[in-house]
């Protein structure tokens, strides 16, 4: 006689159970019963909030984790009946394996900036600002800044930037004068061209005037000398 055996379980989709080997239950339904001798299993769907990612023989499905948002968690993928929902930290939190939860982000302290890009669900790593950047803040998200570039302000530097301090700049850039330029005094100046101005036309008010009365006034002039002349003589005789 001879003997038949059965082949082994060995597909991770079966199972063995009274000397048969059954089907487990596909991800998103749990096994309400097993297999019997003449029957296959019975599998039913999880419920609401419930999930199961893999073929099993589970009584029951497993509950979705709950993203606590006092506890600075949020849904990054709210999960279905065949997937696990994840929860991960809130921005400016990362977790932590110490506590199995999530903590604060670093803070930066000034010199120091936040390496960008920021990694979800990890803490901050600060760096040391290079030369011709600054931080001047606590900060677990700020990177350096570039100092202020004066002369792109028209301004120049009155004070140079470090680490920790942007640049101060002055209120403006100072005048520059051609050098070797004689000086000018535009006062004296305009001085001088009044009185050079009131000259001229004085001259040309005079000109016009006696070239119109110059025979006239000859003529009076010289009556007036004879005249003077006669009374002097009058004098004398008496």
């Amino acid at each position: 006689v001879a003997l038949q055996i059965a082949p082994p379980c060995t597909s991770e989709r079966h199972y063995e159970h009274l000397g048969r080997c059954c089907n487990k239950c596909e991800p998103g339904k749990y096994m309400s019963s097993k297999c019997t001798t003449t029957s296959d299993s019975v599998c039913l769907p999880c419920g609401p909030d419930e999930y199961l990612d893999t073929w099993n023989e589970e009584d029951k499905c497993l509950l979705h984790k709950v993203c606590d948002t006092g506890k600075a968690l949020v849904a990054v993928d709210a999960g279905n009946s065949t997937a696990p929902r994840r929860c991960a930290c809130t921005a400016g939190y990362h977790w932590s394996q110490d506590c199995e939860c999530c903590r604060r982000n670093t803070e930066c302290a000034p010199g120091l900036g936040a390496q960008h890009p920021l990694q979800l669900n990890k803490d901050t790593v600060c760096k040391p600002c290079l030369a011709g950047y600054f931080s001047d803040a606590f900060s677990s998200t700020d990177k350096c800044r570039p100092w202020t570039n004066c002369t792109s302000l028209g301004k120049t530097v009155e004070h140079h930037g470090t680490e920790k301090s942007d640049v101060v700049c002055s209120s403006s850039l100072p005048s520059r004068k051609p050098p070797n330029e004689p000086q000018v005094y535009l006062p004296g100046l305009i001085i001088l061209l009044l009185f050079t101005s009131v000259a001229l036309v004085a001259a040309i008010i005079f000109g016009v005037c006696y070239r119109k009365k110059g025979k006239a006034l000859t003529a009076n002039l010289w009556h007036w000398i004879n005249e003077a002349c006669g009374r002097l003589s009058g004098d004398k005789e008496m």
